[in-house]
């Protein structure tokens, strides 16, 4: 397998030169980009690079700024639209034949904002995205509640204490992915999640779209609220999972991306 973690993608963004870093696996001129939620890094998608059923196709997963590996933007600038140009920019970097864009939670925003003029794209599919109000959930409005010093310096570490304490897995993992971030972008993006799943905008474009789906863990109700809103057609549950199904049952989540892709 040819795996190239941690490669340093460099992109103009505002007039000055952005270092997005990425994980990629190549294996053809089709790329499957994927983007993480909130507070979470490339290493959640850690997974894809040993998924058989994307073997065929190139995968990037990146980590967007301020998160992971992927260094900060000037405060005040963590925002979705700003993250959904610079993805834009990477995949033009990467020139791919064919892109489709995948994202979870916080990244499926991301990721349908930049699918809007996107060329080449052929899929568009959120896994847990946000596409309406109530989506940005108790996380994210706590968050986008509390002033940026009281967050970072009080809350940010208390955060990851309790996921690190979690008895789940997934919520264990997001406590350590979180350690990586800055709590200045986890503050400004929480703030700009909550605008945009508020706008109405979001859900709006994905019907709009050709090429979309969803897909969501099968535990839990979390989202009764959206599923009625959704093409049942495509819109599929990952079994044996909760928000994070690319930990708690990767093989399925991502073999159900492939069938999606090969549509």
């Amino acid at each position: 397998m040819n795996f190239l973690p941690n490669q340093v993608i460099p992109v103009e963004h505002g007039g000055a030169m952005v270092d997005v870093v990425a994980d990629i696996r190549p294996a053809g001129p089709d790329v499957l980009v994927l983007l993480p939620g909130l507070s979470c890094t490339k290493e959640s998608f850690a997974a894809v690079v040993d998924a058989p059923a994307l073997a065929h196709i190139t995968t990037c997963a990146i980590d967007l700024p301020g998160h992971g590996r992927t260094a900060p933007l000037p405060l005040g600038a963590h925002t979705l639209e700003n993250y959904a140009d610079l993805v834009s920019r990477v995949v033009t970097r990467l020139a791919p034949t064919r892109v489709h864009l995948a994202g979870h939670s916080l990244g499926g925003a991301v990721g349908l904002i930049a699918a809007q003029g996107m060329r080449n794209l052929i899929t568009f599919t959120g896994i847990e995205g946000n596409l309406v109000g109530d989506d940005a959930g108790l996380v994210s409005r706590q968050i986008a509640d509390l002033e940026l010093d009281d967050f970072a310096d009080n809350e940010f570490g208390r955060f990851i204490d309790s996921l690190r304490a979690a008895p789940e897995a997934d919520l264990r993992a997001w406590g350590d992915w979180t350690a990586m971030c800055s709590p200045a972008a986890v503050h400004e993006s929480a703030r700009s999640l909550v605008e945009w799943s508020d706008s109405g905008k979001l859900l709006d474009w994905y019907r709009a779209m050709t090429g979309t789906a969803f897909l969501h863990g099968a535990h839990g109700d979390r989202l009764g609220h959206l599923l009625p809103l959704l093409d049942p057609s495509t819109t599929f549950a990952i079994p044996d999972s909760g928000h994070f199904p690319m930990v708690d049952n990767p093989h399925a989540l991502y073999s159900a991306l492939a069938v999606i892709i090969s549509r």
